[in-house]
């Protein structure tokens, strides 16, 4: 859900980078605000990126309200001894046996390397299950209220809403909350490494120390810092257009 809301960011910087461009040609044309509104309009994008915004609004507001219940019963006897808790391994796996490629009537040695793997806590303990649902409650909390400010900012855009005080607020809001996932996602990560991962034992399987550094979630973040500062000017050149009416 994240990179979806990544990759709707990313689209969205494009139509808002072109409906600034073409604001400010309208202002070096036009000098009457009223003309501008008419022809400056919400591009198609922007408005089926809002609509599937307002969707995975709606999903996420349901994850949030099932990981506060998975959540309290993981405090009580609903499940027993018999949690089988899967998760994603933080790092990548290397098989160390040697396997066989028949290829072109040709054997050749091959290995498997650099895997993406999760990990079975068979009979997963309470304080493995709690922690790792705590993690899951905090992430699933942080998607949605960025989420939130990315469809209120989507629909102060579509209604024609675009140069003003409050989007800029909410897109400084957006790119630090996607700054604050990030941390949470490397500290998390790091924890579960360095508790679990490092203590792994398997015959045949090298666990390796290559931890992600989710660089494309901070990227977002500062794109989205950027376009906070491209409103700014936009808004400046909105009040300027103002005071020559």
């Amino acid at each position: 859900m994240i990179y979806l809301l990544c990759f709707g960011i990313y689209l969205s910087f494009i139509d808002i980078l072109l409906l600034f461009i073409e604001y400010f040609l309208l202002i070096l044309i036009r000098n009457y605000k009223s003309s501008i509104m008419k022809i400056v309009k919400s591009p198609l994008s922007i408005r089926i990126i809002y609509w599937l915004t307002t969707f995975s609004l709606g999903v996420m507001f349901i994850m949030v309200l099932a990981s506060f219940a998975f959540n309290i019963l993981l405090y009580t006897d609903f499940f027993g001894n018999n949690m089988q808790l899967h998760t994603d391994l933080p790092v990548k796996v290397d098989i160390l046996e040697t396997g066989n490629l028949h290829l072109n009537d040709m054997d050749l040695d091959v290995k498997l390397v650099e895997g993406e793997m999760r990990i079975h806590f068979i009979n997963t303990p309470n304080f493995i299950s709690r922690w790792i649902g705590l993690a899951i409650l905090i992430a699933v909390l942080l998607g949605t209220y960025l989420i939130w400010l990315f469809r209120t900012f989507l629909k102060n855009v579509n209604e024609g809403n675009i140069f003003n005080v409050n989007n800029i607020q909410l897109l400084k809001k957006l790119s630090y909350g996607i700054a604050g996932l990030w941390l949470f996602t490397i500290i998390y990560m790091r924890i579960f490494y360095y508790q679990i991962a490092k203590n792994l034992e398997f015959d045949g399987v090298l666990i390796t120390n290559e931890l992600p550094d989710y660089s494309g979630i901070l990227f977002t973040a500062i794109l989205i810092w950027i376009l906070a500062h491209i409103f700014i000017t936009g808004v400046r050149l909105q009040k300027e257009t103002d005071l020559t009416i």
